[in-house]
This record gives C-alpha cells, sequence and structure tokens, in this order.
C-alpha cells in the first residue's frame, strides 16, 4: 500500500473506533481535553510535575523491564510534558466516570470511584515515597493480569503476528495488526535498523526479516508506526530463542506541551521528540522497559522498544464485576501516578518530593479539582453524542 493509502485506512479506522463508546471517543480527543479544561485547571494551584499528558485508566500497563522483570506500571508517554500535577489527574478522574458504562457503573458511581482514587493518590504522595507494583506484590485483578501473563512467550508472541514461508519468517496480514508498505518505505525502515545495528554489541540481532506498517492503540493511529522482524536470537530466525519484535513509533511532539507554553510553562529542551519520550518515560516509570531507545528514520525521530508476550494493558472492561476488586485496581492506578511523580521530584524543573507530599496534604484543592473533572466527564460524553451520526 501507499503511504496515502495507509493513512486513509488508518484515518477510517481511527474514526471507527472512536464511534464505539463514549470512552473510546475520549481516548481520541486529548487535545480537545486539554483546550477544554486547561484554563480552569491552571486556576487550581499545583506544582509543576512530569506528566504522561493522557493519562486515561488505559494508559497503564504491563511491561517487562531492563532487569527481566514484568511491571504494571504508566504506559505510553507520547504527549510527556512538564505542567501542573492537576492535569495528568483530571484526565485520569474525568476518564474513569466516562469510562462508567464499560465498568457497569452509573456516573454517580462512578465519580464516587474517582473520588476514591483520588484520595488513594492524595495517601500516597503525602506517604512521599515512590513504590512500584510486579507480579510478586501485585493483587486483584492487577495481580490477575501479571499472573496470566506470566504463562505467555515468545513463541506464543510469534505465532500470533508472524507465519513460515517457504521455510522463512514473516509478519502476518491477516490479524488487522499490520499493513503491507511501499518497498521505498520498507527499504528506509531496514537501512535505519541497519545504521542502527552496526554500533550494537549484537548486530546480527537486528537483521531485518520483514517490516510492515504497524496498526496499534487509538491516538497514534493515522502516523507512521512500523513493526519490525529482526533475527533475534538465532542466525536464521529459527533458533532456540527466534526472532523478536520490535515497534517503531514516530513522535511528532506533545499536544499538550504547545497549549501549556502559550500559558508561561516553559518545557526543558530535548534533543528531538523521541528522546524527550525515551527520557521522561525512563525517569517516571519504576523499572526502565527493555530496549528503549531512540531510532531516526531520515529525519523523523521514532521510539525504537522491543514487542514483548508480556507487554499488555488493563481495559475498563475488566473492571466490571466485584466492586473491591475494581476499587484496589483504580486506587493503585492512583498510587502509581503519584510514586512517578515523586520519582521525578526535582528533576529537570519538577517539585521537589517535599514540596509533593506538602502539596498532597493540601486540603484546598481536591474537591475543585474532581467538580472540575466531573464537568469534563460530562462534556466528553456529550461530545461522543454530537458527533454520532443522526438516525430515523
Amino acid at each position: 500500500m501507499t503511504r496515502a493509502e495507509i493513512d486513509r485506512a488508518l484515518l477510517a479506522l481511527r474514526q471507527r473506533k472512536m464511534a464505539q463508546s463514549a470512552f473510546a471517543h475520549f481516548r481520541g480527543t486529548g487535545e480537545d481535553f486539554h483546550r477544554r479544561t486547561l484554563p480552569e485547571l491552571l486556576r487550581l494551584k499545583a506544582p509543576a510535575v512530569w506528566l504522561n499528558g493522557d493519562l486515561h485508566l488505559e494508559n497503564f500497563g504491563t511491561y517487562r523491564g531492563d532487569n527481566r522483570l514484568t511491571y504494571f506500571d504508566i504506559g505510553d508517554f507520547d504527549d510527556a510534558c512538564l505542567g501542573p500535577a492537576v492535569i495528568d489527574l483530571a484526565r485520569f478522574l474525568g476518564g474513569i466516570m466516562v469510562a462508567a458504562p464499560e465498568m457497569g457503573l452509573s456516573f454517580a458511581e462512578a465519580r464516587g470511584e474517582a473520588r476514591q482514587a483520588l484520595m488513594r493518590y492524595r495517601a500516597a504522595l503525602v506517604d512521599g515515597k515512590a513504590r512500584w507494583i510486579e507480579r510478586r506484590v501485585a493483587s486483584g485483578a492487577i495481580g490477575d493480569l501479571l499472573r496470566e501473563l506470566e504463562g505467555r512467550s515468545q513463541i506464543d508472541l510469534l505465532a500470533k503476528r508472524t507465519v513460515l514461508k517457504n521455510g522463512k519468517r514473516r509478519l502476518r496480514f491477516d490479524t488487522g495488526k499490520a499493513l503491507k508498505l511501499e518497498k521505498a518505505e520498507a527499504a528506509r525502515v531496514v537501512a535505519a535498523l541497519d545504521r542502527f545495528a552496526r554500533d550494537r554489541a549484537a548486530p546480527g540481532f537486528f537483521r531485518v526479516l520483514d517490516v510492515a506498517q504497524r496498526v496499534a492503540g487509538l491516538g497514534a493511529l493515522g502516523r507512521a508506526r512500523y513493526v519490525v522482524l529482526v533475527a533475534g536470537n538465532s542466525k536464521n530466525g529459527g533458533g532456540r530463542h527466534g526472532p523478536a519484535l520490535i515497534d517503531l513509533k514516530l513522535q511528532p511532539g506533545s499536544i499538550l506541551a504547545p497549549l501549556l507554553v502559550t500559558r508561561r510553562q516553559r518545557q526543558p529542551d530535548f534533543a528531538n521528540e523521541a528522546r524527550r519520550v525515551v527520557e521522561i518515560e525512563y525517569r517516571l516509570q519504576a523499572a526502565a522497559p527493555a530496549f528503549l531507545t531512540e531510532l531516526a528514520i531520515g529525519r523523523r525521530p521514532f521510539t525504537f522498544r522491543e514487542l514483548q508476550p508480556d507487554q499488555d494493558k488493563l481495559e475498563a472492561r475488566h473492571l466490571a464485576g466485584d466492586p473491591a476488586r475494581r476499587r484496589e485496581a483504580l486506587g493503585t492506578m492512583a498510587e502509581l501516578i503519584a510514586w512517578a511523580q515523586l520519582r521525578t521530584g526535582g528533576w529537570r524543573g519538577s517539585a521537589t518530593i517535599d514540596q509533593l507530599m506538602a502539596w498532597g496534604g493540601n486540603r484546598d484543592w481536591p474537591a475543585p479539582l474532581l467538580a472540575l473533572a466531573t464537568r469534563a466527564a460530562k462534556s466528553a460524553i456529550q461530545a461522543w453524542a454530537g458527533a454520532q451520526p443522526a438516525t430515523n
């Protein structure tokens, strides 16, 4: 497919996904959310922290760290930047309310869950200790997800994403996860991987077997994103450990940062947009993801990471049913936000740990923030309803 054909297909898919529910529409319209809420949010006095920039409840998930342990933590830092702590909180709390139908809740019940999550966030911030979640200490829905992932293997991942053709392993195009590229675009990706591999201890690991446009997520649909099948720990892609899958994602820049710059929140400089994502993710997460780095394809910056069999997210629908199980999962997510902010306390313009602890104990801001998140959630639901085609 040509790049123009791929872009049209991805845009149509994005629109179909966003039409499915208010929460899907919410996930795909982060910039609209920020434009609506920033004027009010910035009136609340809050310390500057490193923000995820799009912190809804499905931007939490599992990944394998560079220590080879599997963690549950915040993910997807494409829009990360420096800004007031209330921005991530408003999107997270508002998202809980918008996702009420997926969790089998009324809007009022979801608002109650958001209030409880906010209490867990404040308690974790006041505690002042950056902790983490991994399989041995996880419980409830998060613990179940981590234990279920323990049984997955690289062989399982390759079986889902690849196929053997004439004795050679190639990417699959029958699952909706990948689209074929024109030869010229594929060749640019291969050349970039070749240059990348020259400086590695095991350059043969990155020998490209196949490459395609990756189809994943929602907000990033419509930008260049590649899945690359590389030889991995085997000479011919068929050895004991087999090939590996690499995700290359174009990083055009944070949608949130320009909105904050216009309101006098100065952003630190990074070498490029992929470096911004890599550095902030490295700092905010409990352990750095395996293989996380940057790669240039032409003059465009891409993040580079390995796709892993134990990589998954906890979807809103997984939280339907048991109230205690749901509350524990949402509360843990809220704690992860606090821990990430504490972990980066004092780094490149962020508030110090002492400042964050003091703010967490302040009682002036939680009620106004929850009220603002509630209004934002109702506006997001109305925006989705207004975007649906009229029916007779």
